[in-house]
């Protein structure tokens, strides 16, 4: 597989890096606001008109979309050699996730003020609160450290290690998703009527980002193991060839 870093460094070399940036910046925000007219349309579909739950859920499906695509793109890069140059992406689909999934923080205030904002003290030792904090923690870290400077001043070790985190945030809000909705959607499988809950579509989504992640890991593992296997194996036919070649 190329290199998808070198394919990102070398188009950078040979166009501004403010262009580049920006280039990306809009591709981003563009494709943000596309899943989110998608969200927004699907939950006007379901709930058969708007509401402030509605729109919390569209901004929080279209963030847990945009993270997912984020920590997609490196399977997809390792897949598919032709989408490298694409790799770039991630910080900026990750980015607009995150702050859609601050302003979704937000409308939560408005959407439950009982249990987010004059009663939060009351509610937060509730798992809904402590796995969407967790989340929201991690998250925050990863944004703070997607900084040029968040490499130089870890290292490549640890900031890497911090970026990885950011499935266990959203593993986090899987296991939200399924706190609240589960009674709703087992009676969406049980008897199917309509569109699935959004949260359902979303954490089916989820679920297999985070498998597509997992199938990367062990391919990497397995070739890795092939390439060991492999290699003690050539040495002694080349050290043959040598002797015939003399």
């Amino acid at each position: 597989m190329r290199c998808g870093c070198y394919t990102v460094y070398m188009e950078i070399k040979q166009a501004p890096v403010q262009s580049v940036v920006a280039k990306m910046w809009r591709t981003s925000i563009y494709v943000g606001c596309v899943v989110a007219a998608v969200f927004i349309l699907y939950t006007y579909i379901y709930e058969g008109g708007f509401s402030l739950v509605g729109v919390s859920k569209a901004v929080a499906g279209t963030a847990a979309v945009m993270i997912g695509l984020s920590f997609a793109l490196s399977g997809i890069g390792y897949y598919f050699d032709f989408l490298d140059k694409k790799i770039a992406y991630r910080k900026y689909f990750g980015l607009v996730g995150f702050w859609l999934a601050l302003a979704y923080s937000v409308l939560l205030l408005f959407v439950d003020p009982e249990k987010y904002f004059y009663g939060f003290f009351d509610h937060l030792g509730s798992a809904e609160v402590l796995l969407g904090l967790g989340a929201m923690c991690i998250l925050t870290a990863m944004t703070i450290v997607s900084n040029p400077w968040g490499i130089k001043r870890l290292g490549a070790a640890r900031w890497r290690r911090i970026l990885h985190l950011g499935y266990l945030a959203y593993a986090f809000l899987i296991i939200r998703a399924y706190i609240l909705e589960h009674t709703v959607w087992g009676d969406w499988i049980a008897v199917p009527s309509g569109l699935p809950p959004p949260r359902l579509v979303v954490t089916i989504f989820a679920v297999a980002v985070i498998a597509f992640r997992g199938s990367m890991i062990i391919s990497v593992f397995l070739k890795r193991r092939h390439a060991s296997i492999v290699a003690p194996q050539q040495q002694p036919v080349d050290s043959q060839q040598v002797d015939t070649k003399q």
